[in-house]
């Protein structure tokens, strides 16, 4: 079986560095990503392309947000940064934790960067804890990350990026989507909140200080003597409503 799961694979973009403070940079990167590609030749477990920081569908909810693979409009966006075809672009390192599936995906974006934006890219591999305090500091370009929903709900996953939040970790500040957040805890009515979340899912992506890659996936086995089995978007089982039963 493969099933939807409440997760995000994403890179973080440091936004404090002066390569990638210009939010042009950062979009024309989103956009030279074939996340169709990256799923289908790379991943290959079922994963979809995610165009937003929310995967859909979460407890009803879906982004109102797109991100094109568009590497002619990635061109244009970086040469009105002030890097045409890639020209005066410093060398940009991916950094990744040491696991076989990161660094291919890592190695997929690294051609797709050189080929759609002219830029040079390098991989750097580091084991879990050296990763961690590297992230932690600041000491990046860009960085895999991923996030698993803690509940069915945006707030779980929009809530991260408000300024300051320890697991915000791009130097990335919006009042506005601050703002809408704090809107969204006092709404009275969930559509109201989804309106909130929304309007902020659209700054994040409009802003760009994470590029989602593409929306988790659980892929297993089931044996057909398991009965009451169901399936969920956070994976969690009730174990009592679960029986073995040989047909």
């Amino acid at each position: 079986r493969i099933e939807p799961y409440m997760g995000t694979y994403f890179y973080r973009t440091n936004t404090t560095i002066d390569a990638l403070k210009d939010k042009r940079v950062r979009k024309a990167l989103a956009f030279a990503i074939n996340r169709k590609q990256v799923v289908e030749r790379v991943s290959k477990c079922g994963q979809q392309p995610a165009y937003s920081f929310t995967p859909p569908g979460s407890d009803g909810y879906f982004p109102e947000t797109s991100i094109p693979f568009d590497p002619d409009l990635a061109k244009t966006l970086l040469s009105e940064a002030g890097y045409p075809s890639g020209k005066g672009f410093p060398k940009l390192e991916i950094l990744f934790n040491t696991q076989e599936g990161h660094r291919k995906i890592a190695l997929a974006i690294q051609q797709m960067w050189q080929e759609n934006l002219g830029i040079e890219v390098e991989l750097v591999n580091q084991d879990w804890k050296v990763y961690l305090s590297r992230e932690r500091v600041g000491d990046f370009q860009i960085s895999r990350a991923g996030w698993i929903g803690d509940y069915p709900d945006p707030k779980t996953f929009l809530d991260m990026m408000v300024t300051g939040r320890g697991n915000n970790q791009t130097g990335w500040s919006n009042q506005e989507y601050d703002s809408l957040l704090k809107k969204a805890a006092n709404a009275t009515n969930q559509t109201e909140r989804f309106n909130y979340f929304n309007e902020a899912e659209k700054i994040l992506m409009d802003e760009k200080p994470i590029i989602p890659i593409y929306t988790y996936t659980r892929m297993y086995m089931l044996h057909p003597d398991v009965k009451g089995w169901k399936s969920n978007l956070l994976d969690t089982r009730p174990y009592q409503n679960i029986e073995l039963i040989r047909d």
